[in-house]
């Protein structure tokens, strides 16, 4: 079998590791594509081979992967002569692992010839999570193409959930990213409260991992905005970007997320004020800033 994969970023070099580990051990071929030549020639170094663009290799391709930035470059890989659609093997299966628009996704899949298996997968669990392969995939998928490949997407899964049928996997991803950046925004406002009435932010945030208000987010986050480095793991733009999503999804299914649109609101002013380029929990600085009180220790 020619598996695919098509973006060698933060999250797709990991994801794509693990699958290179999975052929060495089964035969398979990798074979991997991505504008950035350092990236694609790392992968080639290591075993995989250089699939030179998206139109020569996907005739190749039996399953392709692709972990791109954004909506558009999803349609832009997707449509015309060049893409995709008009060159992966007749039966190959597509797995779609980036945050995306559901609208833009239907529209994708409604230019899909019907002799490919197209399958919303977006994974959770950072960069760290892809490399070590303990990623959790939201799939939107046919229980019979879930039954076939659940295999090959434990070689970078940890957790493979078959959320429903195709967009369920984009919609699982979105709704968990909206209430992770809901809390993003109460974490500044709480150490906010705290740090007003002179707490020590170290005890708060012990009390608050012991408390109804224990997450991961409160877990991983807190500590981060407190040694003043706000998490460079993740770019504030990307997160700007999640949000607008989100939004969109809101009105694509008719929802009012009036908490949402807020901090939406509070992202765009953020990376207005301190480039997308800059951490994720940037948008705490304006918090800090409205208060004239940094939070770092």
């Amino acid at each position: 079998m020619n598996i695919g994969f098509i973006g060698l970023g933060n999250m797709g070099t990991g994801m794509a590791l693990n699958l290179l580990k999975y052929c060495e051990k089964s035969g398979d071929t990798l074979i991997v594509f991505d504008i950035n030549e350092s990236a694609l020639d790392d992968l080639v170094a290591k075993g995989a081979t250089n699939g030179q663009s998206v139109s020569e290799m996907c005739p190749q391709c039996d399953v392709l992967f692709t972990s791109l930035p954004s909506p558009k470059e999803v349609n832009f890989l997707a449509l015309g002569n060049d893409g995709i659609l008009a060159n992966l093997k007749e039966g190959g299966a597509w797995f779609e692992t980036s945050t995306n628009e559901l609208s833009e996704w239907q529209k994708v899949k409604n230019e899909a010839p019907s002799h490919l298996i197209l399958i919303d997968a977006p994974v959770s669990g950072g960069a760290e999570g892809a490399l070590a392969g303990t990623l959790t995939i939201f799939l939107g998928i046919d229980e019979a193409s879930f039954v076939r490949f659940e295999f090959l997407l434990r070689a970078f899964a940890a957790r493979v959930v078959r959320m429903g049928p195709s967009g369920a996997g984009y919609v699982t991803k979105l709704a968990q990213l909206h209430l992770n950046y809901l809390v993003v925004q109460g974490i500044g406002e709480t150490l906010m409260l705290g740090a007003k009435a002179n707490l020590d932010l170290g005890v708060l945030h012990s009390v608050l991992m012991n408390s109804c208000a224990r997450s991961y987010v409160v877990e991983s986050y807190i500590p981060k905005v407190l040694d003043g480095s706000y998490d460079p793991s993740f770019a504030l733009g990307l997160a700007e970007k999640d949000m607008r999503l989100i939004t969109e999804l809101g009105r694509h299914l008719e929802v009012k997320i009036p908490l949402g649109d807020k901090v939406y609101s509070t992202y765009q002013e953020a990376a207005k004020a301190y480039g997308a380029n800059a951490p994720h929990l940037s948008v705490i600085r304006l918090i800090e800033e409205q208060h004239d009180q940094i939070l770092r220790s």
